[in-house]
């Protein structure tokens, strides 16, 4: 089955109910969103008597194949679903724009029971008969959907202004040190996943889950690295007091929009505060200062007790607070924003080695670079012969090439089964953009860890 079409028409139908929730369903701007989606399933059942899609566990199913990549990408649309009552969809022939509005308006919540519908039925079977995900890659995305949730709710109860605790975040960060522990590799890669509606959150997971392999390598302490794991998966909350055009403006900020940016890191380390328990609070210092610059020069402008003013000596930024600026830029690097385009791995880390001294702390920036690798984990590489190659873990050995698989043959053909593949330095010729190849490392992976 092409991932292609079943991502398109995940997101032609979060689009159809995200304008019926809008304006209605028979504003013309939904009329015409529904039109699309109905086309985008049509083209999902073409050649097929009928498809089924299912949810289990927040994993969305396609005729009993898990589309990993596109569960996480769509987490919280997939809640919408399920909260609408929808567990399964049946979909068959050319489907019925009518159909495809009813089930738009129930996820909208504009009807709160789906009519009959001709091409499409909801509910058809149970959620156990729609299959369940056992990949070795399964665990580590429900880890990573759970620190989604943890979130979203430590956010809620921000913006509610309501009292909470670390404890879920916590929880969360114990679950991701656990699952990236048994399989680092898989961990690294899946920092690749990234997410246009909910940018802050994605990042802020990837973040945590970059900060832990390097505290690992280091050799920090457990309770240590639980703490920095906080730090680093709450370090931009104070973001939610940030309005989202502000942070999704593709121009040039103004001065009073720029204020507003510049506050979050307090904000964040406030709402922290609030939340910690006794032995928490240094989460807070990294909410703070993870855009101060190891050099001063990045804000807040940080004042101690003593009158004196961080300036790269005399009190420097806690440990914690520079190792996380680095796992911070890299995955902010490497994401497409409104504003900027994602930069590819290698390129990441050249920004951060050229600014290793001032920006940031040269110790955690060679670390960091050692632990990516020359051609980081989920790096597109194409070989003198015209084959492509993914990266999946580095070498351990700066020598060495690190360890890759084929993904796309010299005729120019997607690989059914990605296979190991040996090769030299020498034979790589270019460092190539995932998305430019229709390429995702997360759905790679995931299709490597079944055939295993």
């Amino acid at each position: 089955m092409s991932d292609q079409r079943v991502t398109r028409f995940v997101q032609a139908l979060r689009r159809a109910a995200g304008y019926v929730r809008l304006y209605g369903s028979t504003h013309a701007l939904a009329a015409q969103a529904i039109e699309e989606a109905a086309s985008a399933a049509t083209a999902l059942v073409a050649g097929r008597a009928g498809i089924l899609l299912g949810v289990v566990d927040d994993t969305l199913f396609a005729d009993g194949e898990p589309c990993g990549l596109l569960s996480l990408q769509h987490n919280a649309f997939l809640r919408e679903i399920a909260g609408a009552g929808v567990q399964t969809v049946m979909m068959t022939g050319r489907v019925d724009p009518a159909d495809l509005g009813a089930l738009a308006r129930l996820i909208a919540g504009e009807i709160d029971e789906f009519p009959d519908g001709r091409t499409i039925r909801l509910n058809t079977i149970t959620l156990a008969e729609a299959g369940e995900d056992h990949s070795p890659m399964a665990g580590l995305r429900r880890s990573y959907t759970r620190s989604l949730d943890a979130l979203r709710g430590f956010g809620a109860a921000l913006q509610e202004k309501r009292a909470s605790s670390l404890d879920e975040t916590a929880a969360v960060v114990k679950d991701l040190l656990e699952k990236s522990l048994s399989n680092p590799a898989a961990a690294l890669l899946l920092t690749t996943v990234k997410s246009h509606h909910e940018y802050t959150f994605y990042h802020s997971v990837n973040a945590s889950i970059l900060s832990l392999g390097l505290a690992r390598l280091i050799g920090l302490p457990d309770r240590d690295q639980l703490i920095l794991g906080i730090g680093a998966m709450l370090h931009d909350i104070g973001k939610i007091g940030v309005s989202s055009s502000i942070l999704q403006q593709p121009g040039r900020l103004d001065d009073e929009q720029w204020a507003q940016i510049r506050r979050h890191p307090q904000m964040g380390a406030e709402a922290i505060l609030a939340a910690a328990a006794p032995g928490e609070e240094l989460a807070a210092a990294v909410a703070l200062e993870h855009h101060a610059r190891y050099d001063g020069t990045g804000y807040p402008r940080l004042v101690y007790h003593d009158g004196t003013r961080h300036a790269g000596h005399g009190h420097p930024l806690h440990f914690f607070s520079r190792l996380v600026a680095v796992a911070d830029t890299y995955d902010a690097l490497t994401t497409r924003r409104s504003y900027r385009r994602a930069d590819p791995p290698s390129r990441a880390l050249q920004i951060l080695v050229n600014e290793a001294g001032t920006s940031y702390d040269p110790d955690f920036v060679i670390t960091f670079a050692s632990m990516m690798g020359v051609y980081p984990p989920g790096s597109f590489l194409r070989l003198a012969t015209g084959e492509v190659i993914m990266v999946t873990q580095p070498s351990g050995d700066p020598a060495d090439v690190p360890e890759a698989i084929l993904v796309r043959d010299r005729t120019g053909a997607d690989v059914d089964v990605p296979e190991p593949v040996p090769y030299r330095a020498e034979d790589v010729v270019d460092q190539l953009p995932g998305p430019s190849l229709g390429l995702q490392p997360v759905t790679i992976l995931e299709k490597t860890s079944q055939d295993s």
